[in-house]
């Protein structure tokens, strides 16, 4: 009996013993998945929110009066869509009674719709308020993930995912009855920082399973991602009022209540922070439910590396060159990713068609990417389809300003292939990402990545101001933006058939040698 007591098992052994889709497994992504589901409803909530709305300038004399507009907007304003006028002296509404030669700026406008975001905070010739949302978004999402990583580290994934969950919930709808502009982008900034759980939730999904089976989960998260995307389509579709539509896709979050009493902690966390008692008692729960038998005995000398003595986990990663660079590499990847991924949602609604068929179809484009991605790193690991997709993906954004105009079914074609393979390098990137760092630094290391790389999601909004010196410059730019991020993969180890290194030096060796785990 002493000898069994002596022998030693390692989690990855007993992970890949429970399968990829027992019954245990089932019930966790879904868990899991619901935080996916909510993120792709929150991600992009401003493209519906803040967009924009035909207005023109009130003309006192002429709007008082039953006369169709065309019939005489053209010689009260210098075009439809005007922040001026034409100066005026009289009250009659008659083309001699405006002075083409001197403009005025517009004191009122008429908004299409009245009760629009750009209508009910008067936002008329102020675009730049407009788009400002989207950036507050993504800013909130930064500075949320500096700090989302680390406590998800500290406390555990489950709390950190029901934590931002509630305060998506509380604080979205808190957001829906903003009176002011002002108040409304600042609670946008709020809710980003705060109420996004995704980060967390990858992170428990890949400790969740053996590493063989690590890629057919993600497909199923990137379906369940991709239907939260057609739920806000639809959600656009019958919800018209933007504040109602803010409070349909938050309040689904209240049932983050309900998950905290039926989610489980990772159990490669509870290792990490020594609670071997905690992490057996879930491994013979995991076991019972998928019908596994485990010897208890052996789970008691259960293998991970020691509970670390210093302070801060991310001090003790960083003291590691090898990481260093790995880590800096995977920001200039997350910053491209969200440079091209973010410019592509931006620019959905502005395409040709109905613009809710064209987010379902954005998100369900999803799919097929993700597919590509199971079927693409099981075969050729993770190191030259990562290269070959960046360099695809700055291509087609190269070789798109030279498609001539009149062909919009192949301008609108490139851009849903631009979509898949974004999509593709971005699911890459978040798991490429969550392999090369250690166990008790992961989700830091990851949020942090995630969090500087919104960078991009920062700046891609303002491309369309680079047109003023050439129209083709902002595709150019996310084209050699993308290229230049494929270049960098040249320099990380290729990874598949390791374990998930729980410690530094571990992390060290992956890629070179067979990853052995706690001697």
């Amino acid at each position: 009996m002493g000898d069994v007591e002596a022998e030693s098992v390692h989690l990855d052994e007993i992970l890949k013993k429970f399968g990829a889709f027992g019954r245990y497994q089932v019930q966790a992504i879904l868990l899991i998945g619901f935080a996916f589901f909510n993120n792709a409803m929150h991600c992009a909530n401003y493209i519906l929110v803040a967009e924009d709305v035909p207005y023109r300038c009130k003309i006192d004399q002429c709007d008082s009066q039953s006369q169709v507009v065309g019939s005489w907007l053209n010689f009260t304003t210098p075009n439809t869509r005007s922040c001026y006028k034409y100066g005026s002296d009289y009250k009659e509404c008659t083309p001699s009674s405006f002075n083409t030669t001197l403009l005025e700026p517009c004191a009122e406008w008429i908004y299409e719709t009245e009760d629009s975001f750009i209508g009910e905070f008067q936002l008329a010739c102020q675009d730049w308020k407009r788009t400002l949302v989207g950036t507050m978004h993504s800013i909130g999402l930064m500075i949320g993930l500096m700090f989302q990583g680390q406590l998800s580290d500290k406390i555990g994934r489950k709390a950190a995912i029901v934590i931002a969950g509630l305060a998506a919930a509380v604080l979205g709808i808190a957001k829906s009855f903003a009176t002011s502009y002002i108040t409304f982008i600042a609670l946008e900034l709020i809710v980003a920082a705060f109420g996004d759980n995704c980060s967390p939730a990858y992170i428990m999904s890949v400790e969740l399973v053996h590493k063989d089976y690590r890629l057919q989960q993600q497909l199923y998260l990137s379906i369940i991602y991709a239907t939260g995307g057609v739920a806000f389509a639809a959600a656009g579709y019958y919800v018209r009022y933007w504040r109602n539509f803010i409070r349909a896709i938050y309040a689904p979050s209240i049932l983050f209540i309900l998950i905290y009493f039926v989610m489980d902690e990772s159990a490669r966390w509870l290792l990490s922070k020594g609670k071997k008692e905690e992490a057996t008692k879930l491994l013979l729960k995991i076991a019972k439910m998928n019908n596994v038998d485990l010897d208890k005995a052996a789970l008691k000398n259960i293998q991970c590396e020691e509970p670390i003595t210093q302070k801060s986990p991310m001090m003790e990663t960083f003291r590691s060159k090898i990481v260093v660079r790995r880590f800096l590499i995977c920001l200039i990847w997350w910053i491209s990713c969200t440079f091209v991924c973010f410019g592509l949602i931006v620019n959905v609604v502005s395409l040709a068609g109905n613009k809710y068929v064209n987010i379902a179809f954005m998100s369900l484009s999803d799919i097929p990417a993700s597919f590509a991605m199971v079927y693409t790193l099981k075969r050729f690991n993770r190191k030259k389809p990562l290269l070959i997709s960046f360099l695809t993906a700055g291509s087609l954004c190269l070789i798109q300003p030279f498609i001539p105009r009149e062909h919009l079914w192949l301008s609108v074609g490139l851009y849903f292939l631009g979509r898949f393979v974004s999509t593709f390098t971005f699911s890459t990137v978040y798991m490429y990402t969550s392999e090369l760092f250690p166990t008790y630094s992961r989700n830091s290391l990851h949020a942090l990545c995630s969090g500087i790389g919104r960078i991009g999601s920062i700046l891609a909004p303002m491309t369309p101001l680079l047109t003023q010196y050439a129209e083709s410059l902002p595709t150019l730019l996310i084209g050699s933006i993308s290229i230049f991020a494929g270049l960098t993969t040249l320099l990380v180890p290729d990874l598949a058939d390791e374990p998930l290194p729980d410690n530094v030096q571990q992390a060290e060796t992956i890629g070179r040698v067979k990853s052995k785990c706690c001697s």
